[in-house]
């Protein structure tokens, strides 16, 4: 898939997330990590994920985020396609993350496996997207 049309794909995950998380759930993650911003250094992409417990959105770039969580798109990739669990990636090096509150662990980890359901439902989605016409 190009680069370019990774941010597509990353919206794409985040009203996947959304749907697959329940009221409770939504909740919860707002009340803990409200802006969550994601760094995918390799592909010079970002998003910042906020939540509120109406809803999961993409906000915007500048938007104030206190929880960093930073790896390369293969990392996310691998592990939505089973290759890699993220423990293991992050227990080598691979995820780093700033700005969590050991007491709110209970909430992101919540959060991985919608995730990687999303990311992977996502990425299918654009693999079979049709190609735009040419002009």
């Amino acid at each position: 898939m190009p680069a370019e049309s990774f941010p597509a794909l990353l919206e794409r995950m985040v009203s996947l997330i959304d749907g697959r998380l329940t009221p409770a759930q939504r909740s919860a993650l707002a009340g803990a990590m409200p802006a969550i911003r994601w760094e995918f250094p390799d592909s010079q992409a970002a998003l910042c994920l906020a939540a509120t417990p109406e809803c999961l959105r993409v906000a915007p770039p500048e938007t104030p985020a206190t929880f960093l969580v930073r790896m390369d798109r293969s990392t996310l990739e691998d592990a939505a396609f089973g290759r890699r669990s993220l423990g293991v990636a992050f227990l080598a090096g691979r995820i780093h993350v700033r700005g969590m509150n050991p007491l709110r662990l209970r909430e992101f980890i919540m959060l991985v496996d919608p995730l990687l359901e999303s990311y992977r439902e996502a990425s299918l989605d654009h693999t079979h997207a049709p190609s735009p016409p040419v002009s």
